[in-house]
């Protein structure tokens, strides 16, 4: 295994002390701005950050083997704190850290927005993401089947159906998108096949993920007539690169029956008030891609230690 170069303990420790980069259910996540490649990850079961810092000194951190190749989905690269009933658990892990920034709209730990301010905030992200490079797209779509290969998943927190907001990053720098936060596939979850081949890594489950509100302040915001068709567009140029790229909805957590996953889409589309002959378009196309993952299947290989709740994998 090639050792990192890691950001050291008084780094590490200077970037816990300062406020966090971010939150969420799990944990917070901080900066570690003298290694920006870097940030650290610590779990909210930690409140005493005292107790933390001699914890680190004592103990340090364990160097984890890089399983995706060089790619960057924010994973851990180090961890310290085993859970002691579930070995894939940490209480605190080194993260890498991925450019851009997540499209919520209300965020865990600040204010919550206006109807007003959301929409304004809404339409500014959907014009963004409306005006991303096809290249972005494709990018999204290969690092799916990539991560499919390697039996992770794009995580959606909760078990939900969709991917948390917060899980996809947009970067106007890059001018690409970034999943981060990917989780094992889920072989214990109730009503899960354990034969699933793709997990959540797939066009169905990626919209909440780019179509910015589509969950949140819907009923205000999902008739707007600019908002509509920025999310029609959206819409169309992920189901383009879905056919450029051969992936499809089948074989994710969902199962194999396509008729069930084409009425969810209408459902979808429906909530976000894409035109009835948008929708017909979109269900038809994705119904007719054949799956074709270019990275071949590779399913040993050690499981990331990761800050995460409970594992419904196995």
């Amino acid at each position: 295994m090639t050792k990192r170069q890691l950001p050291t303990i008084d780094e590490i420790l200077f970037a816990i002390n300062e406020d966090p980069l971010g939150e969420g259910k799990e944990a917070r996540v901080f900066k570690v701005h003298m290694r920006p490649k870097y940030m650290v990850r610590v779990s909210n079961e930690i409140t005493d950050y005292e107790a933390l810092s001699k914890r680190i000194f004592k103990e340090g951190f364990i160097q984890q083997e890089d399983i995706f190749e060089g790619r960057n989905f924010a994973q851990s690269v180090a961890y310290l704190g085993l859970n002691e009933y579930d070995r894939t658990r940490a209480d605190v892990t080194i993260n890498l850290y991925a450019p851009g920034f997540s499209m919520e709209i209300d965020k865990i730990g600040r204010e919550i927005p206006s109807s007003e301010e959301a929409l304004m905030k809404t339409i500014a992200l959907s014009k963004a993401v409306a005006n991303m490079p096809d290249s972005a797209y494709d990018k999204l779509c290969d690092d799916l089947h990539f991560l499919s290969s390697k039996e992770y998943s794009l995580d959606v927190g909760n078990g939900g159906w969709f991917v948390n907001m917060g899980n996809i990053l947009y970067s106007g720098v890059d001018k690409k998108f970034s999943i981060i936060d990917v989780q094992p596939f889920l072989r214990e979850h109730p009503g899960i096949n354990r034969h699933h081949t793709k997990g959540f890594n797939v066009p169905l489950y990626v919209t909440r993920g780019i179509v910015t509100g589509m969950h949140q302040y819907a009923e205000e915001h999902s008739k707007y007539p600019l908002l509509i068709d920025l999310r029609t567009d959206i819409i169309n140029k992920l189901v383009s690169a879905a056919e450029r790229n051969n992936l499809n909805d089948v074989g994710g957590y969902l199962g194999g029956d396509m008729d069930k996953i084409a009425h969810i889409w209408k459902v979808q589309l429906s909530r976000i008030n894409v035109d009835e002959k948008y929708q017909e378009n979109f269900v038809k196309r994705l119904c007719s891609i054949e799956n074709k993952n270019p990275y071949p299947l590779i399913q040993k290989h050690p499981m990331l230690v990761r800050v995460s709740g409970r594992s419904y994998y196995s």
